[in-house]
């Protein structure tokens, strides 16, 4: 009788925790790059930056038909400027560089 309590006990136990272990997870949070701080992006592999700065650069342009601004560009010309804006001011937000990069010579 005291195996079948036991087990009982263990199984009421086991289903009552189950739920509340999924309310105490954390949550996994995504990252949107535009939310990357410059102190973020200048402490990453250059390879990696590219891919950042491309997303950056082409996200909320105003382009016409499927343009956008070619990888070459964005590495060559973008990924230098963002740098040197995220060494004079590592907090700011990539996002908030994309006025900025408007002038950079790139053809939006």
């Amino acid at each position: 009788m005291n195996i079948k309590m036991m087990v009982s006990a263990v199984v009421i136990m086991a289903s009552v925790l189950a739920p509340m272990s999924c309310a105490f997870a954390t949550q996994a949070t995504e990252a949107a790059p535009q939310d990357m701080t410059c102190k973020e992006f200048a402490d990453m592999s250059r390879q990696y930056m590219t891919a950042i700065a491309f997303v950056i650069v082409n996200k909320n342009s105003d382009f016409k038909g499927d343009d956008y601004v070619p990888l070459h560009e964005v590495e060559t010309v973008a990924v230098p400027k963002m740098i040197n804006m995220c060494h004079q001011h590592p907090d700011t937000k990539l996002g908030e560089l994309t006025v900025n990069l408007k002038g950079a010579g790139l053809h939006y």
